[in-house]
């Protein structure tokens, strides 16, 4: 009786191991009729340095809200793709996820977690944000009230095809001249995302 109650939670472990060995990769984790979507995020470099100038480059838009920064906490709560007839479906992806956006100014990329679609074309992607939490560079913290639903960049991107059980990578850039900008004593957050063009 002994041996058997033993062994009992040897067989469990051989099961959860059997079955985690058939869902292994990233792709594994898509249900049927369905392909993935890696968003990854990263900076505009061009953009970065006009900034890090105090703005001097005629097309920026930066009036030195930069420069005040030392870190920018944005929660992402929900990301859509909008296919070619259209319709905006809703990606199924573990979310909130917090990023701070300053740390791409750095060259830093980051990868949301990877969602599933539908298998079709999409030719725009909709970043939804629910929460910004701002550091100063003296360690001041500023909560920067969100709009009704959140704050949301539209995104065209060339056209890209989810294929079922595979992952397709979509990468955006963040602009941030055009995100922060002070309205008296008060920063506000205006997120602008663009399309990578290479």
């Amino acid at each position: 009786m002994k041996l058997g109650f033993r062994f009992l939670p040897f067989l469990a472990l051989v099961a959860v191991l059997v079955a985690a060995g058939g869902c292994s990769g990233s792709d594994s984790v898509l249900k049927g009729n369905q392909g993935g979507l890696r968003l990854v995020m990263s900076a505009d470099q061009p953009a970065v340095a006009a900034a890090s100038r105090g703005g001097d480059d005629h097309s920026s838009d930066d009036d030195g809200t930069m420069g005040r920064l030392q870190a920018a906490d944005v929660t992402f709560s929900s990301v859509l793709a909008r296919n070619l007839d259209g319709q905006l479906i809703n990606v199924s992806v573990d979310l909130p996820v917090t990023v701070d956006l300053l740390a791409l100014v750095e060259g830093r990329s980051f990868t949301l977690p990877i969602g599933s679609l539908p298998p079709e074309m999409y030719d725009e992607i909709v970043v939804v944000m629910s929460k910004v939490g701002l550091t100063l560079l003296d360690g001041t913290l500023i909560e920067v009230t969100p709009p009704g639903g959140g704050w949301t960049s539209i995104v065209r991107v060339e056209p890209f095809e989810v294929i079922e059980g595979e992952t397709t990578t979509v990468n955006i850039r963040f602009d941030p001249r055009r995100s922060f900008r002070m309205l008296g004593d008060q920063i506000q957050f205006h997120p602008h995302f663009e399309r990578c063009s290479d």
